[in-house]
């Protein structure tokens, strides 16, 4: 972690290290657990019940490879169908209210009181000599954008950015985080970055760690964040919800016409909401902390 004391460094390694009750989980349980999430995917789910149906067929087991191939396709008809995505977007985005467009109102008073801004990560690519604003991804984008909107209207607060080392590269998301808010004209004096965390659970147990008693605004995407302040209560965070990042962005009301859509998007906006909902159950699983 960058851009503060070494003291704070120090105090933080040793509550990720030492903290068994907030858990930092063993690299084999979180590989693991990343997997099996991915295999619960509805594309991957899908394919495999085709693939199990061709070979059920090629093994003359007919009426399983009819149920197989069935089940795929409805697997991916579902997934696919862009009401069912708006529907599946709204049970999630509809849990917290949107941020308030000033410190006006009675939502945006409450944010006044924040000490620390915190992004939370979402990847981003490592391709050479694309500014950093250019090489985050979508989700990522949109969240520091909206956590700089807010740490912009509070200068007394930190801004905070997570993530990790990310496959080969040798930049972490942090990093790359921190250099895109720079490239907007930030300054990196209050920029705090955490790099250790793999996760939503760790991200928050490292914040916890770092804030204190003090009041953290927690910016993540708008499906992401239940699951997130799920961990930041059960690491005790006093975070306030800062939503960003809608998939539904044109409204949640179902036209008639959606029933009868499928595309793509809606089939990657069902994937990363079927993963929230996977996410969740698993969260209550190891940290029972009421949503």
């Amino acid at each position: 972690m960058r851009g503060r004391n070494p003291s704070i460094d120090a105090k933080l390694s040793t509550l990720l290290l030492a903290d068994a009750r907030l858990f930092t989980k063993p690299r084999r349980v979180f590989v693991l657990k990343k997997i099996v999430g991915y295999l619960l995917m509805p594309l991957p789910l899908g394919l495999f019940f085709l693939v199990f149906g061709v070979i059920a067929f090629a093994l003359h087991r007919k009426t399983v490879a009819r149920w197989s191939f069935g089940a795929g396709l409805l697997v991916l008809l579902l997934a696919s169908n862009r009401a069912i995505s708006i529907n599946l977007c709204s049970s999630l985005e509809s849990r917290y209210p949107a941020m308030p467009a000033s410190f006006s109102s009675v939502g945006g008073a409450a944010m006044l009181q924040a000490d620390y801004v915190a992004v939370l990560g979402s990847g981003h690519g490592s391709a050479p000599g694309l500014p950093a604003s250019q090489r985050l991804s979508p989700s990522a984008r949109a969240r520091l954008m909206a956590g700089l909107r807010l740490a912009l209207l509070l200068p007394e607060a930190r801004l905070i950015v997570s993530g990790p080392l990310m496959g080969s590269d040798k930049e972490t998301h942090a990093r790359a985080l921190a250099e895109a808010a720079m490239e907007l004209g930030f300054p990196r004096e209050r920029i705090i970055e955490i790099d250790t965390a793999r996760d939503t659970s760790e991200e928050t147990i490292a914040l916890a760690g770092l804030v204190g008693a003090k009041k953290v605004a927690l910016v993540t995407s708008a499906w992401h964040l239940p699951r997130a302040m799920h961990f930041a209560r059960a690491a005790g965070l006093d975070a306030l919800p800062c939503p960003s990042d809608y998939l539904g962005r044109d409204g949640n009301d179902v036209p008639a016409i959606a029933w009868c859509t499928w595309d793509v998007d809606s089939l990657g906006n069902t994937t990363r909401t079927w993963r929230e909902y996977i996410g969740m159950l698993w969260a209550r699983i190891i940290t029972p902390t009421p949503y």
